[in-house]
Formats: structure tokens, sequence, C-alpha cells
């Protein structure tokens, strides 16, 4: 384990790697594949990905029995190149972070601290909302911000540089025997979902940086004192500022520019949430609630419909009429207990061989088609009552990472297109004939798609 000298030493001497190397991203180390190619012509270039693997989180080779580095793959050890500027200051920052991390959120030293993983998913999230709670406009971060993110970012994730897992190998011996070693290779879930998450917050950092000289305004004098409660919603979040644009509405250039933003945008937001989706589906589920779930009522009606094939999924959905989250979130906590209750029926009468199985595992399916269809509805959706638990009681410190980054891009993602849509609206108020019905090829997917979840969830955009 290296020491706080240690890790001071360490970023001192990086500051002579800050000269060689000026501005460059954090997430620019990494492309992936989860975007649509278009959404990647204004992204930047991409290193190796496995350069954020350090060197110092192995020993060295000691003897000719141990593991043979000078044959395994080097780049798992490279030490990554900040692309910030360091101070001495950012060590005493550091080590007051590190030490509540490690005081597991209990400042008394005692026994009520939290699973270090638990720990780690809360310092990510507390850090995103202090940098992006207050992202009332489509406008840059200041710089301030902005190093603020990256570094402690770095420092939150820098756990996952010596996370690696041990895989059989041979090796030939000096005696010209051939030996079965160990060899320390990336962990698999780590070295896939963590580049594509530092890509894509890289990407909403340019699209934020991308705000400047634009046709569009804020007026800070609330909605409300301007008499401008034109929709619900609007008339509720009187004190935010709101979007203006000029009186014949946006160019064609700036619109197209604004829709081609939410294009992205979007396709963030679905490739964040589906690395949410399956880290949360990687994590097992807590014994101390398992009894609870046994326990939870699906409710007869919607049991009967599920248990009916002559009733489909789309037409038990269409039945709930869920209008608002907290409908749509008890049904997603009923369908998820009863889903696991049913597996833990199948394991239990497998060696059996009841023909019930068969029967459940109908009802497996459709449940969870219906679930599937719910969150697909109610994109943003708040956490389950399973994934809340899985998340406070998971020891798993890639998954607390893994997850937590991917829901707070999630989340940046979503008010960022709601940004775009406030933007969107006020052009089509300005100008009717913008989107106008004869135009409706113009209005983007993301944006019908957007304004339905938006009408089933409410207001709520964080």
């Amino acid at each position: 384990m290296m020491t706080y000298d240690g890790l001071e030493t360490c970023i001192i001497n990086n500051q002579s790697l800050v000269e060689e190397e000026s501005g460059t991203s954090r997430g620019d180390e990494c492309s992936t594949d989860l975007l649509d190619d278009d959404a990647f012509l204004r992204c930047s270039s991409s290193r190796d990905v496995s350069e954020s693997f350090s060197s110092k989180s192995l020993p060295r080779k000691t003897s000719s029995d141990d593991w043979d580095f000078e044959r395994s793959p080097k780049h798992l050890y490279r030490k990554e190149k900040p692309g910030y500027a360091l101070c001495c200051s950012d060590v005493t920052d550091m080590k007051e972070k590190f030490s509540k991390l490690l005081l597991g959120e209990d400042v008394t030293g005692g026994c009520n601290g939290v699973q270090t993983a638990l720990a780690l998913s809360n310092a990510i999230t507390h850090l995103a909302t202090s940098i992006f709670g207050e992202l009332w406009k489509l406008e840059p971060l200041s710089e301030d911000k902005k190093q603020r993110w990256r570094r402690e970012m770095d420092w939150l994730l820098s756990p996952t540089n010596y996370m690696i897992e041990l895989v059989p190998a041979k090796q030939d011996g000096e005696n010209g025997r051939s030996l079965e070693i160990m060899t320390p290779r990336a962990r698999p879930d780590i070295h896939m979902n963590l580049p594509a998450l530092r890509k894509l917050d890289s990407m909403l950092i340019e699209t934020l940086d991308s705000a400047v000289n634009t046709e569009f305004w804020y007026s800070e004098v609330g909605r409300k004192a301007e008499g401008k409660n034109k929709i619900t919603r609007e008339s509720k979040r009187w004190w935010l500022p709101s979007p203006k644009v000029p009186k014949p509405g946006l160019s064609s250039s700036g619109r197209k520019k604004l829709v081609e933003e939410g294009n992205v945008v979007y396709q963030i937001f679905k490739a964040a949430k589906s690395i949410n989706h399956n880290v949360l589906l990687e994590m097992p589920i807590p014994t101390i609630i398992k009894d609870a779930l046994h326990k939870t009522s699906l409710g007869d009606d919607l049991y009967k419909m599920l248990a009916s094939e002559s009733v489909s999924v789309d037409e038990i959905f269409v039945s709930l009429r869920l209008v608002t989250e907290h409908a749509a979130l008890e049904i997603v906590n009923r369908l998820e207990a009863a889903i696991y209750a049913w597996k833990e029926r199948i394991t239990e009468e497998a060696s059996s061989g009841k023909p019930e199985i068969s029967r459940i595992e109908l009802l497996i399916n459709r449940a969870e088609r219906l679930n599937d269809q719910i969150k697909s509805k109610f994109s943003n959706l708040p956490q389950s009552f399973l994934d809340a638990t899985k998340i406070q009681y998971g020891k798993d410190i890639g998954h607390a990472i893994l997850e937590a980054y991917s829901r707070i891009l999630a989340n940046l993602a979503f008010r960022i297109l709601n940004k775009i849509e406030e933007i969107l609206q006020e052009d089509a108020l300005s100008n009717p004939t913008s989107l106008g019905s004869n135009e409706l090829s113009r209005i983007p997917d993301w944006l019908i798609i957007y304004n339905i979840n938006k009408a089933n969830n409410g207001t709520r955009t964080s």
C-alpha cells in the first residue's frame, strides 16, 4: 500500500510531466464504440487505454520462479500523465479527502464508518453535486471548477490503477523447464468501462465548453417577475434564469448546431445508462434484504395479468396507467422483488424436477420485459430499492466506482439535454415556423423521446 508520503512524492514528481504536455484532457485517453460514429467526429484523439495502470501497483521480480515482468505486458504499469497543474496545496487536499475515505466518513475514527466502496461512491456523488449542482445555464464551466473536477476525479479513480486479476500462463525457466505461473492482467470490467466513461466525461465537458458566442442568452430576472408563466413547468421554477433568443428566432445554423449537440448528448446519456445498468446487474444482492424481498407482494391484479398469456406485456403496461415517477418506481420495486423471489424458487425446486418451473420462468420473462419497458419509458427514474441497497451494502470497490461514475454522467447528460430543450422551446415560441407542423421531420428523435419522458417524470431534471 502506498503511504501518504509516497503519494505526495508521486504528485510532486508529476509536476515535471506537466511542462512536457499542456492542456491534455483527462478524458482523451481512449474512445468507445458505445456511441454512433457521428458522435465522435467532435472528440479529441485517443491514446492507449491501458496507460491508466501504474507499475507501482505490482512488486518487482525477485527470483526466477517469480513473475517475469520483463515478459509481461508493460503497458499495464505505465504512469498516466496529468493534464493539469499541481501544487503543494493539492497534496494537502488529497490527504484530507483520502483520510475521510479511510475513516469511512466517520470523523470520530470510531466503528460507525461505512464500507470503503460506499465511501468512494458517496465521494464521487458529492463531488459531482458540488461541480454541476448549479448548472442552470448551457455555458462553459469556470476554469477552477474544471480543474477541480479533473484533479479530484483522478484521485477518486486512482484505486482502479491498481486493480488487476491473476491469470495462469506458462513461462520457460532457466533450467529449460516449463513453469505455470500467474501473470497480472487488467481487471476486465475496469479495462472496458472506465476508459469509455472517461471519454463520455470529456465529451460532456466539451459540449459545455462549446457554448460560447451563441445566439441565445439568459435573463437573470426570474420568469415570475416577467409574468411569463407560459407553462406549468416554468411557473414552478420561476427563480431560475430563463433562456432568450432573438425575435425572429435562432438562425438555421444555430438551431442545427443545438440539435446536433442534443443528438450527441442523448447518445452519451444512453451509453452511461447502459453501463450503469450492466454494473448494477453484476453487483450481488445483499443478504440483509433477501427476506424483505421474499415478503414483498406483487399484487393480485398484476400477478394475474403476468400469469395470463392472453394479455401482452404492452397491454399490461398500458393498463397500469403510470403517470408519475412515484407510481412507476413502486411498480419497479415490486417487480424486482418478485423476479428475485421467483429465481430463488427455481433454484430450490430445480433438483425436484417439478413441472411448475416452466411456469415460473414464463412469469420471470414477462416481469423482466415489463420492468425494462417501464424503465425505458421513465428513462431518468430514481434508483429502485434493490439497486440502492446493492450500492449501500456493496463491498466491491470497482463496481462502486463504475456505478457512481456512470450514474453522475447520465444525470449530467440529462441536465444538459434539459437546457438544450429549453432553448429550442424558446425558439419555437419566438418563431412558430421553426419547428412547425409542416416540418416535423426536422424535430430530432431524442427531443420527442425526451419530452415524453419529461411529461411522465414531472419536472425533475437532476
